[in-house]
């Protein structure tokens, strides 16, 4: 276990976003210090300040600014196939935003592993060693006390439903209809969903709608008509409005420039 690149407080402006299709070959625990908007494997999430995610080989993802700045800390390092095993049996938690709450224990490993990755100590890849392993180890537990804290009613039932809404996200699915199927209020629908997801049911849906017309537009040669159809909108123009919300750009913009902000 090495690292192989690390960043200590990296700052972008408002406009950041990178889409990152084939992950990076190695394995890349992000420390996000901003609001931000993560896709992790295809699912989205809105992330609050202080959220880590361990992001593994290859797994697609992508970040977006939220307010008019983003900045995290990040480390890049590799394992062997033994080591990958020992964190399998550790229940260590790939691709799943956790949130650190106030503690800044993370931080300042990130923080140590960045000073050491500098540093020509004769020890310094037994050094790095601890250190990726004391920061795998405080996620786990971190992670492994926040699904213990509380059970959320009907979680196997919107875990499926948050499936089907990122594999068909042409599918009208209103939150009324969806609160009747699972006999509950809307309210208690909109509760229980942003506590098991933290995000809203209609921001996911719309989410899922952006982001399978932003794989359209890459990878497709159909028109705006026909992707607007795909993703669920009756109208093109409606459609268009809602992409540049989400993208800040039409839809041929990012047709044009690969979704590369100008």
């Amino acid at each position: 276990m090495y690292i192989s690149l690390a960043g200590y407080h990296w700052k972008h402006d408002g406009d950041f976003r990178i889409d990152r299709k084939d992950g990076y070959n190695g394995m890349q625990l992000l420390l996000i210090q901003t609001r931000a908007k993560v896709s992790v494997a295809g699912i989205s999430y809105d992330i609050l300040p202080n959220t880590a995610v361990l992001i593994d080989n290859s797994v697609p993802h992508s970040l977006c600014a939220v307010d008019d700045e983003y900045m995290d800390d990040w480390v890049r390092f590799q394992l062997s196939r033994e080591e990958r095993q020992e964190m399998e049996e550790l229940k260590i938690p790939f691709n799943i935003p956790i949130y650190l709450k106030e503690d800044d224990t993370l931080e300042l490993l990130v923080k140590s592993a960045c000073q050491m990755f500098d540093n020509e100590n004769l020890d310094k890849k037994r050094i790095q060693h601890n250190l990726l392993m004391a920061m795998l180890l405080y996620i786990g537990g971190v992670g492994k006390n926040s699904r213990s804290e509380k059970k959320i009613p009907y979680e196997a039932e919107l875990k499926k439903l948050r499936k089907e809404i990122y594999e068909n996200p042409g599918v009208e699915r209103s939150a009324p209809q969806i609160a009747k199927e699972l006999n509950l209020s809307v309210g208690y629908l909109n509760k229980i969903y942003n506590e098991l997801f933290g995000t809203s049911y209609m921001k996911d849906v719309f989410s899922s709608r952006m982001e399978h017309a932003q794989t359209l537009l890459a990878n497709s040669d159909k028109t705006v008509n026909e992707i607007a159809e795909l993703c669920g909108y009756n109208s093109s123009e409606h459609f268009s409005r809602s992409f540049k919300k989400y993208s800040c750009m039409s839809p041929l913009q990012y047709r044009n420039t690969g979704g590369k902000q100008k």
